[in-house]
């Protein structure tokens, strides 16, 4: 099944990592796919007469460096599409993704001390499946990170898992962290913990009944106790992923970003799937 892999290019400094990110999925996991380099020029008018020339020399240098960047797929005989896309920025961004349907949607992401980049506002405000890129472009998946905490967005995240890691035979690790209990009593608080496991595995064998063709023995199911965010860490430094993958939201929010994810784009310097949509 054609599916269209999306990279966003911001001409920026990640536009390389994006772009051999793509090249591989290409290749290594979505064969079929359509490959869309696409850029968003923002203006929150219509531009009078006299601008319009501007516009459209800015729009012809645009192709051209798309023509540029796309010879690295080019060179492999693989086709791509470009879209210069002029507008107001989110709303422009917003009628594009959803007419174009990617299947996964490709961007940098810079984290910054005190603002909030545009790359998590795009995560936050645009509904799609993203692959988050930093310095390191995705090149390889020996080993799969995958946390689930039976929200919603849990059956589309461990459906991306199994699919990557059965394509390309990559280990796979999947994870649900049970929160802190704040209980001064030790054996109350074990009692507790203990009915929570259960009730996590409870919810496991009831998700793996929701994928086809899937097998309970094939997957590493693990249930961590702590600190979400930290136990996460711990994990990707013990087992060291190539891919992380996670849901966009959690339990509590329901729309934009949830706390976890947001932490963990700021802190991982892997390639990170956020999922939302299967």
């Amino acid at each position: 099944m054609s599916q269209t892999i999306a990279l966003a290019i911001d001409f920026k400094k990640f536009t390389n990592s994006v772009l051999e990110t793509g090249l591989f999925l290409k290749e290594k996991l979505y064969p079929e796919s359509k490959i869309v380099l696409f850029h968003v020029i923002e203006f929150f008018f219509t531009p009078p007469h006299y601008l319009i020339p501007y516009f459209k020399e800015e729009e012809n240098r645009l192709k051209t460096e798309f023509l540029n960047l796309s010879q690295k797929f080019k060179n492999k005989n693989i086709p791509v599409e470009t879209e210069v896309i002029f507008g107001n920025f989110w709303e422009a961004l917003k009628n594009f993704v959803k007419n174009l349907n990617p299947h996964l949607l490709v961007l940098g992401y810079q984290p910054y001390r005190f603002k909030i980049p545009t790359a998590e506002k795009i995560l936050e405000r645009v509904k799609s499946n993203f692959l988050v890129v930093k310095d390191s472009p995705l090149q390889e998946i020996k080993k799969v990170l995958c946390c689930i905490d039976f929200s919603e967005n849990s059956l589309p995240s461990l459906k991306m898992a199994n699919f990557i890691s059965k394509k390309l035979g990559a280990q796979l690790i999947v994870l649900n962290v049970i929160s802190e209990i704040k209980i001064k009593n030790h054996k109350l608080k074990e009692e507790i913990l203990e009915e929570k496991r259960a009730k996590r595995n409870e919810l496991w064998n009831n998700l793996l009944n929701s994928l086809e063709e899937a097998k309970k023995e094939v997957f590493n199911f693990q249930i961590k106790y702590g600190k979400k965010t930290n136990e996460i860490l711990k994990t990707i430094n013990e087992f060291s992923p190539d891919l992380l993958i996670i849901g966009k939201t959690g339990k509590i929010v329901e729309f934009g970003l949830g706390s976890v994810t947001k932490e963990l784009l700021k802190r991982v310097s892997i390639p990170i799937l956020i999922a939302e949509t299967i």
